[in-house]
Parts: structure tokens; sequence; C-alpha cells
């Protein structure tokens, strides 16, 4: 009875252990070579309130696509130089009138490729220009 108790002890400690491992949330990493140079803004909001804005290469826009499209729904994310933004959960959010579906808004998308962060801190900001400049 006691040998049984213990393998039964030992069977639930295991599978409990390896049900509670963390799973490593999947990164983003944008790189200056993915990235049109010239087309790198940084905009100032308020006192500490930045926006970083560019324009993927057609190899950075196909890569960025093929990222999104195997993590849709999960949280990931972005790392560009040494910024490395929170988790956040990719999503598609139509938005109607200009597109509601994701085939719509990846064929627009495709033309113009841009991506940004806004909200940002000045501190993050100047990282994330460094990241995607080239040296």
């Amino acid at each position: 009875m006691r040998k049984t108790l213990t393998l039964i002890l030992a069977l639930f400690s295991v599978a409990g252990s390896c049900l509670a491992q963390r799973q490593p949330v999947p990164a983003r990493r944008i790189l200056p070579e993915e990235i049109v140079q010239d087309s790198i803004q940084l905009v100032r909001f308020s006192t500490n309130s930045f926006a970083v804005r560019w324009t993927y290469t057609e190899a950075g826009a196909k890569k960025m696509l093929a990222f999104r499209e195997a993590h849709e729904g999960q949280k990931v994310r972005t790392v560009v130089g040494s910024f490395e933004s929170p988790p956040g959960e990719m999503v598609f959010r139509p938005m109607p009138p200009v597109f509601t579906n994701y085939a719509q808004w990846k064929e627009g998308w495709l033309k113009h490729r841009t991506d940004k962060f806004f909200g940002v801190s000045e501190d993050d900001a100047k990282k994330i220009v460094a990241g995607l400049k080239t040296e």
C-alpha cells in the first residue's frame, strides 16, 4: 500500500511540474536590413510619449507577415535592437469600411508596408530608432 501511494504521489508531482513550466513568448525580431532606412521617423506626442514609424523592405514585409500568420492569437513580443516590447496578443481586427477581412488588410498593407510603435518613452524610442538603423 505504501509503495502504491508513493508511486501515485510521484506521478502527480511529475505531471504537475510538466504542466507548470512556462512557455517562452515568441519574439519578432526586426533587423535594420528589413527596413527602408530613409523611412524611419521619430515623433513626439507629449513630454514623454513618442512614436517611431518605418516602412519595411519587401523581404522584411514578407518576414513580418509570416511571423504574424504563424502566431495569430498568441502572445508575442517585438525586439528591435536593445528594445523589447512587453508580451501582447497578436490579433487581426477588421476596420470597416477600409477592410473587413485579413486578405483585404494584407493586400493593402503590402502596398504600404508600414509599422510603428506609439506611446513609448523617449528612451525606448531612441532604442527603437537605433535598432532600426544600419551602422
